[in-house]
Formats: C-alpha cells, sequence, structure tokens
C-alpha cells in the first residue's frame, strides 16, 4: 500500500466485524498510529469492558466511550481508528469524526457468532441465546449502520478486505480535498472547494446525499446562470437520474421577494417534490437566500444543496445557514436558519463574472480581513486561498454562535449602513457595493468613537477603493437613511446596535450610538 491519505480513519460496524484487526493490518501496511477506542477506555479507567459494564452500566461506559471519542477525534497523530460497535451509535460522537473517512465493516451474522462465540468479554452478548441476540442487536442499529456512506464486507479473505478499506480510504480523501466541514447544532455539512466541482455535483451529492435513492432534485437558478450552467447542470443530473428539474427565476435583487417564494413553492408543488427530496440553489446571494427560504419551509423543510456562482455568495451567504427575502420595509427582514446539506464551491465559474461582480464580493472578503483575519487585505494573495481563508473565517464565527446570539453579529461591520444604502435606492444598488460604503461608515464610527486613528482609516479605504468598490454614495438623503437604520435586525427596543472596529481584527458591537453621531457620519459618506 502507498499514498497514505492524511485524513484520519474510523472503522466502524457491529461487534465482530473485524475492526480492530483490519484496523491493525492497514495501519501496520502503510506505518501509521493506530488506536482500538476500547482499548483506550480501559486503560483510562483501569477496569476491563466487562468490569465497567458491572460497575457503571451500559450508560456509564458510553459516557467514557464520548469522552474518548472526543480526545482521539481531536488527535493528529492518530490516523486509525477502530471504535466500539456501538460507538457512532451516538449523533455527537458521528459528529465528531466527521471529518474523517468512516468505513462500516460488514460481515455475515453467522461469521460475527463464529468470531465472538469463543469471547467472554462482550457484555451485550450475555445470556443463553447470544446468535439471537446478535440478530436482535443488527436489527436495532441497521438503520445507522446502513446510513453510513462506505462500507466494506470482511468475510474470509482477511488481506482482500483490509486492501478494499485502504482503497476506499484514499478515494474518499482524494475526493474530499478541499473540503471544510460546518459543525451546526442539528448535524454537519461539508464544503467542498475544488476547480471543475461544478462538473462533479453528481458524484458530491451521491457521496453525501444518497443521490441515487430516486429522490426528485429541483435545480433553482436565474435567468443569468440558466444558460452558462444551470441547463448544463440538470442535463447531466438527468444522465444519472430522471428525477432532476430546473426551475428558472427572474434575476435581480427586486426578486428576492415573497412572490418568487410563492412561485417556487408552485412549481415545487407541480414538479412533486416532497420531503425526501432536494433543491438545489445555483446561483448569487439572491438565489441562495431565496430559494433557501423556500426550503426550510416547504413541507416544513427539504434538503437543500448551495452552490454558489459569485464571489460574494462563496464566501459569505453559502455558509451559515441564514436564508430569507425582503420586503418593502427592509432587507431580509422575513427569513429562517437553514442549514444547508452540502454546499459546491467551484472558483472556476468566477470567470465568467463581470468586473463589478467580482469587486461586489470582494467587499466580504475584506469584510473578513477586517474582523478576524488581516491576512485577507493582502492584495497579492491568490484567490483561491482568499476564498478557503474567507469561507473558514465565516465557518468558525457561525459555528460558535450558529443563531446570532452575539459574536455572529460581527459579520454584520457595515451592513447596518450597507442595508439602509439599499433599501433607500430601490435595491438599485449592488448588496457589495452598499457593503463598501458601509465599510466605511463603520470604520468612520469606529474613529468618531476613538478606537481607530486615521492611519487605520485611510488604509481600509485604501483597500476597499483598490478593489473596485465605491467608498461613498449620491443621491440619498441621510435622514432616509436613518429612518430606514430603524429596521435593522440588530436593533433591539428601538436602541441602535452598529458593529464597529477596535482595531484591525478586533470588532465589537455598541449601542445607543446617538442619531446626530449617525447624520454626520452619513455626511462625511455622502458624496456631493
Amino acid at each position: 500500500m502507498s499514498d497514505t491519505p492524511q485524513r484520519k480513519l474510523v472503522l466502524t460496524g457491529f461487534m465482530g466485524t473485524g475492526k480492530t484487526t483490519l484496523g491493525r493490518l492497514v495501519a501496520e501496511k502503510v506505518g501509521v498510529p493506530f488506536v482500538d477506542l476500547d482499548d483506550v477506555i480501559v486503560q483510562k479507567v483501569g477496569l476491563s469492558i466487562p468490569e465497567i459494564f458491572e460497575k457503571y452500566g451500559e450508560a456509564g461506559f458510553r459516557v467514557w466511550e464520548s469522552a474518548v471519542c472526543a480526545e482521539v477525534a481531536a488527535d493528529p497523530r492518530v490516523m486509525v481508528v477502530a471504535t466500539g460497535g456501538g460507538a457512532l451509535l451516538n449523533p455527537v460522537n458521528r459528529q465528531m469524526f466527521a471529518h474523517s473517512t468512516i468505513i462500516c465493516l460488514i460481515s455475515p451474522s453467522e461469521k460475527v457468532y463464529e468470531r465472538l462465540k469463543d469471547q467472554n468479554n462482550r457484555p451485550l452478548l450475555s445470556g443463553e441465546n447470544p446468535l439471537e441476540r446478535i440478530a436482535e442487536l443488527l436489527v436495532q442499529r441497521g438503520a445507522i449502520y446502513e446510513s453510513f456512506r462506505l462500507k466494506v464486507l470482511n468475510d474470509t479473505d482477511i488481506e482482500a478486505a483490509a486492501q478494499n478499506v485502504f482503497d476506499s480510504w484514499r478515494e474518499d480523501h482524494i475526493w474530499r480535498q478541499g473540503e471544510l466541514l460546518v459543525r451546526s447544532p442539528e448535524s454537519y455539512y461539508p464544503v467542498m472547494i475544488n476547480s471543475r466541482s461544478l462538473a462533479d455535483t453528481g458524484v458530491f451529492l451521491n457521496r453525501f446525499l444518497d443521490f441515487f435513492e430516486g429522490y426528485r432534485h429541483i435545480v433553482v437558478t436565474d435567468t443569468n446562470i440558466a444558460s452558462l450552467y444551470g441547463e448544463n447542470l440538470t442535463t447531466e443530473l438527468l444522465d444519472l437520474t430522471d428525477t432532476a428539474q430546473l426551475v428558472v427565476i427572474p434575476a435581480g435583487e427586486e426578486r428576492k421577494n415573497l412572490d418568487t417564494v410563492k412561485f417556487l413553492y408552485d412549481e415545487f408543488a407541480r414538479l412533486g417534490l416532497d420531503r425526501t427530496g432536494v433543491v438545489i440553489a445555483l446561483g448569487g446571494g439572491v438565489v441562495g437566500d431565496t430559494v433557501g427560504f423556500a426550503a426550510a419551509t416547504y413541507m416544513r423543510g427539504v434538503k437543500f444543496v448551495q452552490i454558489p456562482t459569485t464571489l460574494l455568495a462563496m464566501v459569505d451567504s453559502s455558509v451559515g445557514g441564514k436564508v430569507g427575502v425582503d420586503i418593502p420595509q427592509g432587507k431580509n427582514l422575513v427569513g429562517a436558519f437553514k442549514q444547508p446539506d452540502l454546499v459546491i464551491i467551484d472558483p472556476e465559474v468566477l470567470k465568467t463574472l463581470p468586473p463589478e461582480e467580482m469587486s461586489a464580493g470582494m467587499a466580504e472578503v475584506i469584510k473578513h480581513g477586517l474582523i478576524a483575519n488581516p491576512a485577507l487585505l493582502d492584495e497579492d494573495m491568490p484567490l483561491v486561498e482568499k476564498i478557503q481563508a474567507a469561507v473558514q473565517v465565516k465557518i468558525d464565527i457561525v459555528q460558535r454562535d450558529p443563531y446570532e446570539q452575539g459574536e455572529r453579529a460581527h459579520l454584520n461591520l457595515g451592513h447596518t449602513f450597507a442595508h439602509a444604502i439599499e433599501q433607500v435606492s430601490g435595491y438599485t444598488w449592488r448588496h457589495g457595493f452598499a457593503v463598501g460604503v458601509g465599510l466605511v461608515g463603520a470604520v468612520l464610527l469606529s474613529q468618531k468613537l476613538g478606537y481607530l486613528d486615521g492611519d487605520d482609516v485611510g488604509f481600509i479605504e485604501h483597500k476597499i477603493k483598490s478593489a473596485g468598490l465605491p467608498i461613498r454614495y449620491q443621491g440619498l438623503s441621510p435622514e432616509a437613511l436613518w429612518e430606514a437604520m430603524k429596521l435593522d435586525k440588530k436593533w433591539r427596543g428601538g436602541r441602535s446596535h452598529f458593529v464597529i472596529l477596535k482595531g484591525i481584527g478586533n470588532p465589537a458591537v455598541v449601542s445607543d450610538v446617538p442619531r446626530e453621531t449617525v447624520l454626520e457620519i452619513l455626511e462625511m459618506l455622502r458624496d456631493g
């Protein structure tokens, strides 16, 4: 065996399927460390597995098991892991190993019985009829074992099974290069960042969402993207399944509304979408937000995949689970939290993006640099690296604060100003352009409050302007902008809340900023 993957290998499955034997064999052949979770538990507790069950019961054993799962999952030195047969029945434990390659080993129940019949260290098989107990446990655990995407049969030829394990491990590592993982309160989902990954959409759907199980798949895109990518993607999916359909909505921020959502509901019903189906949002932030809201609310939620086609959507709106639409009173005032099941980011599609849309996306990249990773302000950083780093900033924050109860508000740096500009202008401003001006507003407010000096302000304004973004607005009333800000989602009980910078990489939220101060900043932002 060669070309050892750098992703951890975790072997699971029913007892007696050879997890320890195969795990040790594969690890020895490729020369990487191996651990058996049960051995680690025995070492830590100082008792054998039967003794732990006798003293603490199965519930007590599972507590130790979860603690060891967390420790081993976080240890980069351990590359091959054999779990106990029940370890990954716990969804929390499964999530700990989500970034690993998990392979479920399968053996006929008669073979399992032959391997275990002379062992006396299996508390769950104690009783008069172990073979009957094996069958009973397999029925109880079967659905979870079946849910593991990668499975290897371990029947008679141990060497062949070891090779199959290694081949599956290596293939999974290859396919998941460029993967970032988002852990949400409900589960976890992968963000695949790979050039030409759009062409592999069917493979990713199959590997992560059981694509070939007869589920209905609806690709939703807008009139700008339909001819570029939507029609080809739907055709490619139709080559794999006869359940793919294309739905096209009008392009434009003004279409991000409840009328479009109702149209999508009608199309979902007409096409027979049910709760096993998958809705794929192919497009920019407007498509992702609108389609995501429809997917979150149709039949109380269906599977949802984000395939962003703009830089702005790639680094911001496609990750984190905030979806919604605008109403006349304000931007994103109707929405929900809907975590995607999968995000596919293909930087190659940016080659067809107009320069102004690339600039719009850079507003969010710069924002992520200002709040968390100043390296993103380096204009010489390659674009793919910028995308990966910017997405990682978003992932880190939304994992710590999935429902915007605290730190996640930092992602709104500049957005209170930006959303007001968008609303008052009748959404004629691109979101990214409005964010460019909004970032300058947040920086000027930070200076006004004594946190940034003139050099910081000049440096940040230069970065924003160099990205092709506006730093001033025209033709809008500061009073009208102030009134629009009152509907900002961050305000509470009429009290203003603004995200400011106490330094580059050090965001904070300030409250009760006086109206006169905000109007002064809005006057400074006005050009002419």
